[in-house]
């Protein structure tokens, strides 16, 4: 069951680099209060910050996908720590908004580059172990983004904003060590398996159909309850007296317990036949977390969001584990559809939010924001009745 020294090898290059890139990933979390002080920003305007990231980070992620198998997934590997290391290091001395904003696009299509290749990684080197493989190396990302924004607040607090730059260090020798050691057999397969996967997507029975629907809405409501507290609560603490560099530690745990609900739930999705009650068992447990962290102060309010986080980032699993048995011969296309597209989508509504934010209160949006999670969750409760109906219609055939 032990993998090949060679598999080991490209096993923690894959995870070492996707911790390093998801680590330029949350740059922008972590700076969002200094930003909003040193430009006077609205609640829209820094929204719209958390927009950029994920519509340049997950709505491009698929045409890099297809173009890392087409050429070498070797360089796309390469480039994603380097430029994203570059760039983003770079954002907290651009001189105003617009230039943030457009770095910021910048550095995250950075990050979308390496995404696809190193998922692939997983099962190109997995062996038999190719689920424990991809979730060691999604763990890592989850790591590096933890992480990533008390790195920048630290270098800033302890040093002074014209310092930030030197945060390119770590993501530029990441990226020798990738040239350097990576070592992927070059097989063009790309337009031929995007093909035949739209292909069957066109083919396959309606109830299938509405089956990735479903999955596709609670990703959605995940990543909706995701962006609005990763944007908005770091201000909501800041402004309630905690120091920044304690914000920092308040999102490591944030981000790293929701990693740990997620383990807990891809063991139970492996084992449990309604994959889709732990979906909606995570969105409906971090609903009462919400009232109570604005109901409440100090650590008690902290310790309400990061339950919040460990039960909606849970749901992640589940829900790719989903996508992949709807459609068995193309796992890596119909999940990163799921997760990029819906990413991306609430990226999107992300920006509307933050100017609702604007005219009622960060407390007041989260809130009714809730109640899209609630009729969600409600609408999940159907999913049994269509994925039985989806299997019928198969058997007919």
């Amino acid at each position: 069951m032990s993998l090949k020294n060679n598999n080991r090898l490209q096993i923690g290059l894959a995870m070492s680099g996707h911790a390093v890139t998801d680590l330029y990933a949350s740059f922008i979390i972590g700076i969002i209060p200094i930003l909003a002080i040193k430009f006077n920003l609205s609640f829209f305007l820094v929204g719209l910050l958390t927009s950029i990231t994920g519509i340049s980070n997950s709505l491009t992620q698929p045409v890099f996908g297809y173009l890392a198998d087409k050429y070498n997934a070797k360089y796309f590997l390469v480039a994603g720590p380097l430029f994203s290391a570059i760039l983003i290091s770079i954002m907290p001395i651009m001189p105003s908004y617009y230039l943030v904003a457009i770095i910021l696009f910048l550095g995250n299509l950075s990050i979308a580059i390496m995404h696809p290749p190193t998922a692939a990684m997983g099962g190109q080197f997995g062996g038999k172990m190719k689920g424990l493989s991809n979730s060691l190396i999604s763990f890592s990302g989850t790591v590096g983004y933890a992480f990533g924004s008390l790195f920048i607040i630290f270098v800033i607090e302890k040093l002074g904003i014209s310092f930030a730059p030197i945060t390119m260090i770590p993501g530029i020798i990441m990226a020798i060590i990738l040239f350097r050691y990576i070592d992927i057999p070059f097989k063009p397969t790309g337009a031929k398996s995007s093909h035949n996967f739209y292909k069957k997507l066109k083919k396959a029975n309606k109830y299938k159909i509405l089956q990735l629907f479903f999955i596709f809405t609670a990703s959605f409501a995940r990543d909706i309850l995701w962006i609005l507290m990763i944007t908005f609560m770091p201000l909501y603490f800041t402004n309630s007296g905690i120091k920044l560099l304690n914000v920092g530690y308040i999102l490591i745990l944030y981000n790293i317990i929701g990693g740990f609900g997620g383990i807990m739930a891809g063991y139970f999705s492996d084992r449990v036949k309604s994959k889709s009650f732990l979906i909606q068992g995570g969105l409906l447990l971090s609903l009462p977390f919400i009232f109570f962290m604005f109901k409440t102060t100090g650590i008690i309010s902290v310790i309400f969001f990061i339950i919040i986080g460990f039960f909606s980032i849970a749901t992640l699993p589940p829900c790719i584990r989903i996508s992949q048995d709807i459609f068995p011969g193309s796992m890596s296309l119909a999940s990163s559809l799921v997760m990029g597209l819906s990413v991306g989508t609430a990226s999107i509504v992300m920006i509307f939010l933050g100017k609702a934010a604007d005219k009622i209160g960060i407390v007041n949006t989260v809130y009714y924001s809730s109640i899209s999670i609630i009729a969600i969750i409600i609408l999940m409760s159907f999913y049994p009745l269509i994925a039985k109906k989806a299997a019928h219609q198969d058997s007919r055939h």
